[in-house]
């Protein structure tokens, strides 16, 4: 009776006009409190119980109460939500589905769904997944809650801190499609033939996308003309074409410890687009004078060419 009560909501709105208001940002603790870090450089305590309604990083409106003879804010409106997608593993309580974002700050498990499409059955205790935050008890829900809405590996897999961080900052975890076969476009391009110029390319022994070679001259006033070759893909790809588009969505390959994912399919990225030794291969160079100390020349010169590396040297790492 009582809630639904018009004047008491009312007297409930005028009693909490009074209460002085901060805005800030929330900074959470380890032991469940948390304090509000207000934009008047004030810091005020916040207690574990007002601390469920809000996460780390939460932009809010605060009430700044006074209790026990201290100051404490209590999050009344959110400005702006820190968290919105999130990386976290699966927690089943009496088997509803939880996530625990995989953050030091915000540790307790939020209630979540599975997009639709998604079976609750594909995911175990412990599963990592990509989940995003649909619900915000300061927007008037009554608790947070999240939707999965992918799953990134299983709880067991040795290689899931690869594949997290992947996830984390939203990039691709494995290479673009393969096409049934490449070949070379009619571009129009005059390449110059540099295939008979000794070119080596320098990389560890286990690289196979070799996309830069180089070859100097020693010229008999004591500078030297470097020639830099950059393998070009553009040879096979055409201008606006779906391998296009997304090669310019990834924009680099992913270097992890012990492998790779790169940003072009790997028909192109380890064999027809790498500098590999003893084969033609069309590329883009660039011709630099530079001096004995280092300076570089004002005649360099852009061109598209065709060469054929005839070395590869491979860096070596030794223990301290």
């Amino acid at each position: 009776m009582f809630q639904d009560n018009p004047l008491l909501a009312q007297l409930k709105q005028q009693i909490k006009e009074t209460i002085p208001k901060k805005e800030g940002t929330i900074k959470a603790t380890e032991k469940g409190f948390g304090f509000l870090e207000a934009d008047d450089k004030n810091s005020y305590f916040i207690p574990p119980p007002y601390m469920k309604k809000v996460m780390h990083g939460d932009k809010v409106v605060a009430l700044i109460r006074t209790e026990k003879d201290k100051e404490v804010a209590e999050p009344d409106e959110l400005i702006e939500q820190s968290v919105e997608r999130f990386i976290g593993r699966v927690k089943l309580f009496r088997d509803k589905l939880n996530v625990v974002p995989d953050n030091p700050q915000l540790k307790d498990a939020i209630r979540a769904k599975t997009r639709k499409g998604m079976s609750h059955d594909e995911l175990s205790e412990g599963d990592w997944v990509v989940a995003k935050l649909i619900r915000h008890p300061l927007k008037g829900d009554n608790n947070f809650f999240c939707e999965i809405s992918e799953k990134i590996t299983d709880a067991d897999d040795k290689i899931a801190p690869w594949w997290v961080t992947l996830a984390k900052h939203d990039l691709p975890n494995k290479e673009p499609a393969p096409q049934d076969s490449w070949s070379m476009l009619d571009e129009g391009l005059d390449r110059e033939d540099l295939t008979a110029l000794p070119f080596i390319t320098i990389d560890s022994a286990s690289t196979k996308d070799m996309d830069d070679a180089l070859h100097t001259v020693k010229n008999d006033d004591g500078t030297f003309t470097l020639t830099i070759a950059i393998a070009d893909p553009t040879a096979y790809i055409a201008p606006e074409t779906e391998m296009d588009n997304e090669a310019r969505e990834r924009g680099f390959t992913i270097y992890l410890p012990g492998r790779n994912i790169p940003m072009l399919p790997r028909e192109l990225s380890d064999n027809l687009c790498s500098l590999i030794n003893d084969e033609q291969r069309p590329t883009l160079c660039c011709t630099v004078t530079v001096a004995a100390d280092g300076t570089i020349a004002d005649d360099v010169r852009f061109f598209s060419a065709t060469i054929k590396s005839q070395g590869r040297l491979a860096t070596m790492t030794f223990p301290i």
